[in-house]
């Protein structure tokens, strides 16, 4: 180092120490003092105004809290390496967190019995409990704050006498019926048993609804004919509140002219609908009397899906004549011809 023509030569290092100095005036110029003693060199710089904030580092690592040792002696004696990095515990003698880096330990002075935040304020419900006959009354707080309840336990006494019979109450306050707006109680309904809620509740009526009548006069008339298909009468039913299949009876007064035969078919929808009644015509002419009663294009089971009419719908139904062999002419007579027509429920 140099003093003005003096120049200084050490043929050792020195331990040069900065340290910052508060400027509390605020002075545009400031000397800052060099203290040399022996081989150890003190400098005092003036401290500047704050800088800007830094940009944000990158995240702590995470701890791995081992749980409590007793002191500081018990860590040395761990015998940890690199591979125990970031592990982390509590030392009771010093009430203190010790941090394994992988190299060294860093301590945390008084880590814990610090008055902490203010908690939420405990929602303290109760609840009674009815204990066994005989039994002794006991009351705890159960659940973890901040909702937590007082279970009190109160002995249950002993039976009482029979009591007087009570008013008659209806049916739909009973603990298993249920009836909401779902499932309402309506007109023409019945209470049935309904395994998905374990309840009763209200359904359609099972039993046929009706009936609706197609009378003598309504049928067609008509001699000599030779039309492959015809309407001879239709009907329509109103909405139902539950699904159904229709259940028809009656007679068509339906002569064929030999050698020739038409059967009578009852249709649902339309004149190709699905066949719900069938009635099965004569070769001979002097038979003209034919009986229409269920009858269906497929074999029908429990769950068949064809020749039913949904709930809340309006349907048409159609009487239709047709040549089945033959390519003669015949003759339908409205005399005595009619169709009685009921609903019967589909099971939900």
């Amino acid at each position: 180092m140099s003093n003005g023509d003096n120049t200084y030569v050490y043929d050792e290092d020195v331990m040069i120490t900065m340290r910052g100095v508060a400027d509390s005036v605020g002075l545009p110029y400031t000397v800052n003092p060099v203290e040399l003693v022996d081989r150890e060199v003190l400098i005092e710089l003036r401290e500047g105004p704050a800088g800007p904030a830094g940009p944000e580092g990158e995240a702590a690592w995470p701890w791995h809290w081992q749980g409590d040792v007793a002191d500081s002696a018990a860590l040395e004696a761990m015998g940890l390496g690199t591979e125990d990095a970031r592990k982390a515990w509590r030392v009771i003698a010093e009430n203190a967190v010790y941090y394994w880096t992988g190299m060294e330990f860093i301590a945390f002075d008084d880590a814990f019995r610090a008055r902490g935040r203010r908690g939420r304020p405990n929602a303290l419900s109760g609840r009674a409990v009815a204990g066994a006959e005989g039994s002794a009354a006991a009351a705890q707080i159960i659940g973890s704050a901040p909702d937590q309840q007082l279970e009190i336990t109160f002995p249950r006494g002993a039976r009482g006498a029979q009591g007087d019979p009570g008013a008659a109450g209806r049916i739909q306050d009973a603990a298993d019926v249920l009836i909401d707006d779902d499932r309402p109680l309506n007109q023409n309904h019945v209470l049935a048993w309904d395994a998905g809620v374990q309840k009763f509740r209200p359904a359609p009526t099972p039993a046929p609804q009706g009936p609706w009548v197609i009378g003598e006069k309504q049928f067609f008339s008509g001699k000599n004919l030779k039309e492959q298909k015809k309407v001879l009468a239709t009907i329509t039913v109103p909405a139902q509140p539950m699904a159904w299949r229709p259940q028809v009876e009656g007679a068509v007064v339906l002569q064929s002219a030999s050698p020739n035969r038409c059967d009578v078919t009852v249709r649902i929808g339309s004149w190709e609908g699905d066949v719900v009644g069938m009635g099965w015509g004569h070769w001979v002419t002097r038979l003209a009397y034919v009986p229409v009663s269920p009858g269906f294009d497929y074999p029908m089971h429990p769950g068949a899906t064809f020749g039913i009419v949904p709930a809340n719908q309006t349907v048409t139904l159609y009487v239709v004549v047709e040549r089945v062999a033959g390519d003669g002419s015949y003759t339908v007579y409205s005399n005595y011809s009619h169709l009685q027509v009921r609903a019967v429920p589909i099971a939900a």
